[in-house]
């Protein structure tokens, strides 16, 4: 490699990282609107899940569902047991009916958060 060579490479790598640079610099940016974005965040956390319940253990606040993949869970399409996180939340729902869900771990179980019909 011959010495133009080289400082051409080196210029071009020195302008890519100052450009890089400059465009994550937020100073001068207006940020205030930034506060708005925990909603998206929440509606994030929030992520519903599409199934059909399978069985209902009323006494045990328990629902075992087919469902989708939870992205949220990183899981992938299985039919598994929830516990319920509100008993009442199961109530006018049967066997078969399709719904949509919310999961998450909670001390170390799958609890049922949000449940509704599809």
């Amino acid at each position: 490699m011959n010495y133009k060579t080289l400082a051409l490479l080196l210029g071009i790598a020195v302008s890519t990282q100052l450009q890089a640079e400059e465009m994550m610099s937020h100073e001068g940016h207006d940020m205030s609107q930034m506060t708005d974005m925990q909603g998206m965040n929440d509606m994030a956390e929030k992520v519903m899940t599409k199934g059909v319940i399978t069985r209902i253990d009323e006494a045990n606040h328990k629902v075992g569902i087919k469902h989708e993949a939870i992205t949220n869970l990183k899981m992938p399409p299985m039919t598994m047991v929830f516990i319920l996180a509100d008993p009442a939340q199961l109530q006018g729902f049967r066997v078969n009916d399709a719904v949509r869900f919310h999961a998450e771990q909670q001390g170390g179980k799958l609890t049922l958060t949000r449940l509704q019909r599809q």
